[in-house]
């Protein structure tokens, strides 16, 4: 996945880049009409490409990191949620509880309040292990 950065800072040898995210609408603005706002997130990447402040930049991550993040993020929780119900609703009617449904729902909601919990703790390794590093490929 490649994205342009705007260096808004260099600190020792890392660049604080600017990048804005792509839309969901794949970035056709000007047909779109939609009036979205999509925010920059600003991240710290090594400065390997000896980058200044003003510079527009190509970021690079690589794909399966991408794929791997989104579906760590978007799968896990779906997962969890739908087992939780699964469960909830097999183990409470087999108890003979008249409302088994409403507590198939509330055990899917604490499995997925679980999940997000996860979710915290795998984002923090990742963050210590800088395994999903972005690189700086070249100044625009």
């Amino acid at each position: 996945m490649d994205q342009v950065g705007y260096v808004v800072e260099v600190k020792d040898n890392y660049a604080v880049v600017d990048v804005r995210r792509t839309s969901a609408c794949g970035d056709k603005c000007s047909s779109c009409g939609g009036g979205c706002s999509i925010p920059a997130m600003r991240v710290n990447i090594k400065n390997t490409i000896n980058a200044r402040v003003g510079n527009f930049v190509e970021v690079e991550m690589e794909t399966k990191t991408l794929m791997k993040s989104a579906f760590i993020a978007y799968i896990i929780p779906l997962v969890m949620l739908i087992a939780g119900i699964s469960l909830g609703v097999y183990f409470f009617s087999n108890l003979g509880f008249q409302n088994y449904e409403i507590l198939g729902v509330l055990t899917g909601l604490i499995a997925l309040g679980i999940a997000y919990f996860l979710l915290r703790v795998i984002d923090n390794n990742i963050k210590k292990n800088k395994s999903t590093e972005l690189k700086l490929v070249r100044v625009i």
